[in-house]
């Protein structure tokens, strides 16, 4: 290990009170910026409502859950009875969706368990542009199942969950971000979120389709624009790193871009089969999947994963001037 640098400790004090939780691998999309389209990572896989009841209640101060990782939460049978369960114990719960599954049942059943926020990852706003992207030819039924779900919530009275549309910005669909947030009035969606592209090499999550650094006086203007359209139409909009779109990619390359990432003190993600990550991204960015894994939360007590010697391992070097694996692609404002 290099550069070793005396900085946050090894050991966390505390559990995380925020916690990923990837309800199911599976997935109905074929997203070209994914990696789960190119490469199985582990045994497809749902969780079930004992096994997440098994880790959560491991966690004393838990406050935030978050229901997805590599696949769709909606193909769960299980999962409005774990947003129940999470409600329950007074947690903030939401969820990524493709909203490819989201019919009348499954509309009642979000909002009678109490679901907190849908993000609904939509990435274009024509037909052809979502199919290049996202793989499945689905963008009108995605389209009324939001829209349908926001009418239904109208209908009853009722706030949660808040719904906002997610778009990960590339060289392919940057020109539609306008369109997009006025998509997003139509559907009444409350917030648009612009994500960064995490590339990997393979599909369209490449350094080519990135936007980061690299915005030309066109791309700029798309923003600009978005952002016009969001005051007008006011619908709030946010990009990675609780920033402003243009702030996001336009921010300068610092030394060590990952240490301002809190991650490895703050939160934990725990995959269908239990493998516990650093976090969400990891699977993207780390070159060996295997050497990512800390722990198995369905067979080891989380405690005991949280501050064991893979752990402490990973956050040492976190902290030094060689980034563990998963980190050296990534930096503070990729996400949040």
């Amino acid at each position: 290990m290099t550069g070793l640098r005396c900085g946050r400790p090894a050991v966390a004090p505390e559990l995380p009170a925020i916690l990923y939780l990837e309800t199911t691998n599976r997935c109905d999309s074929l997203c070209q910026t994914c990696i789960r389209t190119f490469q199985t990572l582990e045994p497809p896989k749902d969780l079930t409502l004992d096994e997440l009841t098994q880790i959560v209640d491991q966690f004393p101060r838990l406050e935030r859950v978050i229901l997805h990782g590599i696949g769709e939460p909606l193909l769960n049978p299980h999962l409005f009875r774990m947003i129940a369960y999470l409600k329950g114990r007074s947690v903030t719960v939401l969820f990524n969706s493709d909203a490819i599954g989201l019919t009348d049942k499954k509309r009642r059943s979000l909002i009678e368990s109490g679901l907190d926020e849908l993000r609904v990852s939509l990435d274009a706003a024509t037909p052809e542009t979502y199919r290049a992207i996202r793989g499945v030819p689905m963008f009108h039924r995605v389209v009324e199942n939001v829209t349908a779900l926001v009418d239904l919530q109208q209908e009853l009275g009722v706030p949660n969950p808040k719904v906002s549309l997610w778009f990960t910005a590339i060289k392919k669909n940057l020109r539609e971000l306008p369109d997009f947030i006025r998509l997003a009035g139509k559907i009444g969606a409350a917030r648009v979120n612009v994500q960064r592209l995490v590339h990997y090499g393979q599909g369209l999550a490449v350094q080519d389709q990135s936007l980061h650094g690299a915005l030309t006086a066109l791309e700029a203007e798309m923003l600009a624009e978005a952002a016009r359209l969001s005051q007008e139409l006011g619908i709030g909009l946010s990009a990675s790193g609780n920033t402003t779109p243009e702030d996001s990619f336009t921010s300068e390359e610092r030394e060590r871009p990952w240490s301002g990432c809190q991650r490895p003190w703050s939160l934990s993600y725990v995959t269908a089969n239990g493998n516990v990550l650093p976090c969400c991204i990891s699977p993207w960015t780390a070159k060996d999947f295997p050497g990512l894994i800390l722990g198995n939360a369905l067979t080891e007590p989380f405690a005991e994963i949280w501050n064991g010697e893979r752990y402490q391992q990973f956050r040492t070097q976190f902290e030094s001037d060689g980034a563990p694996d998963p980190c050296r692609g990534c930096g503070r404002l990729w996400s949040y």
